[in-house]
């Protein structure tokens, strides 16, 4: 009888969440209407797959078998041999069986697809085969979205691409409501919809819901009576000056951006190299540092992305900031691969823009040709990064240093004497012509076996530096090369398929009258592109990063695709207004936050109308305040807090949360490893570090209550508490 009650308690919980998950999908998509992420997936690593290695054969001007590739339709149709393509079900899908040699037939013919390929086009089906509109739609759009004509119309037309303005307010009947200008544009908005705003939410909410925003944990007893029992008007803004004042209000913000970042700890799968990156940290401690000293965010911008350039003087602490461009994956040290990385975290991350999608034609939707990428490209490639990395803090004179540094001189002198002795024997071989030739030249004439034993050595001295908690700080720096490369558009992506010469510039559609960069690689020139007032889409973007993380969803849907195919934004006016003070402000994020946060909007309940809900059931309008469940961070952090075990102390090297004895620093601090990303974050919906992440997704599976029900460590605080 107990184990019939289990089995039906299990069946049941299983039935609501299927019900719940079923709604959740029903309610936000449609099998027609794939997501951004998954268009994005689609163009990026799944359409360049099919022009180049099936549409000759299968394409617009031959169908062998009845197999067309090109068109939507005709491809989910299928050919002769019957579907090529089930989604929803690889096993099903003719097409990975011939691209696996599983069979009689085998596509391509001369020769397999390497398996990164075949894994990419497995996962596009087995996720549902996004593949938007019709691809005869589709080239023709792409055929006319990248001329001249079409670029400058994008410019004029297009909300994202027009020059931010300061709007005027609305006009509101219910006068008495607005406490700032951010209210007026929600109400207008509501009146014109015949909806109110619900009431204010009580004040232990209140800060409760300003705490975990601002600094990610819950209030303690203490200032929720003190905030309470304040009858002084300016007691709410009082509360969230002392929350932006802590030094934990950047390691909150921090984690949101290292989101961004696609920060990690270590490089992926590269194969016989150390995987650890030896000085990640020094990155997400510049970020902490950034946000608590409220860094001017276009500051920000240009150390992250030229900090070496910069006029620094005699602090060299943000030189860490070019992290931000070199703690990607590392894709097997493919530099096309790196540096398309940078190209998408650079352009999604900061201006909302899928330039990577023109890696391999131009962008099917966007005013973005081909050519503007590898514009970008010969900007990266133009770059190195240094085999010893600047340090930025000097080492204190511990004996702990000191047994550091007698260890490191060990394995480096170990590598040095290694490889003066193989010069000298293939100097020996080559006789007189040898004699001459310096160390470069004679260690790229290394066989394989005298490779190997460099990179052993090599190995030991970068494991120690990543591993060793008395290694000093240094940055991991992106330098420019003495002469620039000269970029080419690579046909069809392939980089031996070399087509037109192109200028190292910024996209054509943000910069009228755009003048070809003339400093070294151009990086800073990019930088100052970026984080400029008369760029369109960086304080668009940013203030709308920052909404999203105070309200749930953003006033763009697709907080990293502004793009012609995005949503436009619910409240227009007020993203502007938004832009533009920030803008006026110097920047400033603690205004932002404060701007947005002192308004009636934010402090509003959650509690809904019957009326909202039938009119308004995805509170597009902001009537209410959304209920928002606390990421993994602020969980496992809240529950150190309240059992009084947290560790508070800022900055350091990463550290492991998952093995015992239980780390209690905050979950910020946690080792990421992208090759193999803890299960424990993937179950509570952590953000993927190989690509930079928009927002956060939000899943209901079992293994969440069972973590808090089960796992050591969530019983280890329920003891403490």
């Amino acid at each position: 009888m107990v184990n019939g009650c289990q089995g039906k308690r299990w069946a049941c919980a299983g039935l609501l969440t299927g019900l719940l998950v079923g709604l959740c999908w029903g309610n936000t998509l449609k099998a027609e209407e794939p997501t951004a992420e998954a268009v994005e997936f689609f163009e990026k690593h799944v359409r360049p797959v099919l022009v180049e290695h099936c549409q000759e054969c299968h394409g617009p001007k031959t169908q062998e078998a009845g197999l067309r590739l090109d068109l939507r339709a005709d491809a989910f149709k299928g050919g002769e041999s019957g579907v090529a393509i089930v989604p929803g079900k690889a096993d099903q899908s003719r097409l990975l069986k011939v691209i696996r040699y599983d069979g009689d037939t085998q596509m391509p013919p001369d020769g397999k697809l390497p398996q990164p390929v075949v894994d990419a086009l497995t996962q596009w089906i087995q996720t549902g085969a996004a593949w938007p509109a019709d691809s005869a739609t589709a080239t023709a759009t792409a055929a006319t979205a990248t001329t001249p004509e079409a670029i400058e119309a994008a410019r004029q037309q297009h909300w994202a691409f027009r020059p931010v303005q300061r709007p005027a307010l609305p006009p509101v009947k219910n006068k008495t409501w607005p406490a700032t200008e951010v209210d007026h544009f929600v109400l207008a908005r509501l009146e014109a919809a015949g909806l109110s705003p619900v009431a204010a939410a009580d004040r232990r909410t209140l800060l409760r819901r300003a705490s975990f925003d601002l600094i990610g944990l819950p209030p303690p007893d203490e200032d929720i009576a003190a905030f309470t029992s304040d009858p002084s008007p300016d007691a709410w803004a009082k509360a969230i000056d002392r929350l932006l004042a802590s030094p934990h209000y950047g390691e909150r913000w921090a984690r949101h951006w290292l989101d961004v970042a696609r920060y990690a700890d270590t490089k992926g799968y590269v194969f016989q190299e150390e995987r650890r990156y030896p000085f990640a940290y020094t990155y997400r401690d510049y970020v902490i540092r950034a946000f608590n000293n409220d860094l001017p965010y276009d500051r920000f911008l240009l150390e992250q992305l030229a900090a070496d350039l910069l006029d620094l003087g005699e602090d060299k602490s943000p030189l860490a900031a070019l992290g931000f461009l070199t703690l990607g994956r590392r894709f097997l040290n493919n530099t096309h691969d790196i540096i398309d990385d940078r190209i998408d975290v650079v352009m999604r991350g900061t201006q909302g823009m899928t330039v990577a999608c023109a890696r391999c034609h131009d962008h099917k939707f966007d005013p973005i040709p081909a050519a503007d990428y590898y514009s970008l490209y010969g900007v990266f490639a133009s770059t190195h990064e240094p085999k010893d990395p600047p340090q930025i803090a000097e080492p204190k004179p511990t004996k702990e240093f000191e047994a550091y540094q007698r260890e490191l001189n060990k394995r480096q002198a170990e590598l040095d004497k290694y490889l003066e002795q193989k010069r000298g024997e293939y100097r020996a071989k080559l006789g007189d012509k040898g004699k001459d030739l310096p160390p470069e030249r004679i260690d790229a004439m290394f066989d394989r076996p005298t490779r190997n034993g460099q990179r052993d050595r090599q190995k030991k001295i970068d494991q120690w530096r990543a591993s060793s908690p008395a290694a000093p700080e240094k940055a991991m720096v992106l330098l420019d090369n003495e002469h620039p490369t000269h970029p080419v558009v690579f046909k069809r992506g392939n980089p031996r398929n070399r087509g037109d010469q192109v200028p190292r510039q910024y996209l054509a559609v943000l910069t009228p009258n755009r003048q070809p960069f003339k400093q070294g690689s151009g990086r800073l020139e990019m930088a100052q592109a970026i984080a400029s007032r008369n760029n369109p889409l960086t304080a668009r973007v940013m203030v709308n990063r920052v909404w999203l993380y105070h309200f749930g969803q953003g006033l763009v849907s697709t907080p990293s695709d502004f793009g012609l195919r995005s949503d436009p934004p619910t409240h227009p006016e007020l993203l502007d207004y938004l832009a533009w003070q920030f803008m006026e402000e110097g920047w400033s994020l603690k205004q932002l936050h404060r701007r947005i946060m002192l308004s009636r909007t934010y402090q509003l309940s959650s509690q809904a109308t019957a009326d909202q809900l039938a009119r308004d059931p995805e509170n597009l309008l902001l009537g209410r305040a959304n209920r928002r469940r606390l990421d993994f961070e602020a969980q496992r952090d809240s529950l150190l807090f309240v059992s009084g075990q947290l560790d508070f102390t800022l900055f350091g090297r990463s550290v492991e949360l998952t093995t015992t004895p239980y780390s209690a620093r905050r979950t910020l601090y946690g080792f990421v490893d992208r090759q193999n990303l803890e299960p424990l974050f993937r179950t509570f919906d952590f953000a993927s570090p190989d690509s930079t992440s928009p927002k956060r997704f939000t899943t209901t599976i079992p293994q969440q209550p069972l973590f808090m029900l089960n796992n050591p460590f969530a019983i280890e605080q329920a003891h403490h508490l």
